[in-house]
């Protein structure tokens, strides 16, 4: 006998907490597109061995996955964040099977399009969610055959479709700057933020919103930090030579492109651009250049920001 949502509903409000699948190489909620009803969801569960058992689906797959406790003063936030995720809906599992339960049952949708257009975007949930489906993918070790890299290509197509199309949240460190900084100026104590990966590899960090930004900085209080948001086509104006190219959401699905990786894309994916893809079936994106390549907050440095008069409100 069918579960009716509203019984669920009514459960979650009682909850004292729950606990999440997430993704261990994206950070965030694990996601799935449900095969018939296309819902792009999340697997929330009331005990943890619950979602042990649940999870050994996946992870026989090769996901790497981590459960995460919600306690319950966060599970209504929790759930409107989903939103800026692109997540529509939740696949709870308390007794039985699970039940899915839309998101607008669950929270209040905020008003998306106009968080996209704000100046400094506040929102890209389509980019978060292909993004999220890509490096779920791509993240997992596979010899994938023809049809698997056919696959995972696909996926990269969709993310780059949003990606070329997205604007991006930069920012300088202005700590050390003597009262308001003025970007149309040249001002040597201006730096721009650098994380070092697990190799050793330099990278600017960017991000596809402000929440992205803001949780990733969350522990560098002392950090002065100002923004600009720069289209993809002139990410690589912002480039400094200390740099081999950016890391997309550090904190989140944590993108990384080389400078090279950058200007493939846009000829692999751009507007007029013919696709090869009947001949080769490889990603502009390869996992090499993402695996154990993991970015620290606590590793974040400084160099001279050499592209200042590039620095305007676009």
């Amino acid at each position: 006998m069918a579960v009716d949502s509203n019984v669920v509903i009514e459960k979650i409000n009682n909850f004292e907490q729950m606990f999440v699948l997430f993704s261990t190489f994206t950070h965030h909620p694990f996601i799935v597109c449900d095969e018939e009803t296309f819902d792009d969801q999340i697997y929330v569960f009331t005990s943890e061995e619950m979602m042990q058992a649940f999870a050994k689906r996946f992870t026989a797959d090769k996901y790497h996955l981590r459960g995460v406790e919600v306690k319950k003063e966060m599970i209504p936030s929790f759930f409107k964040s989903l939103y800026l995720l692109g997540v529509n809906a939740v696949m709870v599992q308390d007794e039985g099977a699970p039940v899915r339960v839309q998101l607008s049952e669950l929270a209040e949708k905020p008003d998306v399009s106009a968080l996209k257009r704000s100046l400094i975007p506040q929102a890209n949930p389509e980019l978060q969610l292909t993004g999220l489906y890509f490096m779920q993918e791509l993240m997992r070790p596979l010899d994938r055959n023809i049809e698997e890299k056919k696959r995972l290509q696909s996926l990269e197509e969709d993310m780059a479709h949003y990606l070329l199309n997205s604007r991006f949240v930069v920012t300088f460190d202005v700590t050390a700057v003597q009262g308001r900084w003025d970007p149309t100026k040249s001002d040597e104590n201006v730096k721009v933020p650098l994380v070092k990966t697990k190799r050793g590899d330099i990278y600017q960090p960017i991000y596809t919103d402000f929440g992205e930004m803001q949780s990733f900085n969350r522990f560098n209080k002392d950090v002065r930090l100002e923004m600009t948001a720069v289209p993809y086509e002139r990410l690589s104006d912002f480039l400094v030579n200390d740099s081999r190219g950016f890391v997309f959401n550090p904190g989140g699905f944590n993108l990384i492109l080389t400078r090279e990786q950058i200007a493939e894309m846009l000829e692999r994916y751009g507007e007029g651009t013919v696709s090869s893809r009947e001949e080769s079936v490889e990603t502009a994106t390869d996992f090499a250049s993402q695996e154990e390549n993991d970015t620290d907050a606590n590793e974040i440095e400084g160099t001279d920001a050499d592209v200042m008069e590039a620095a305007e409100e676009i």
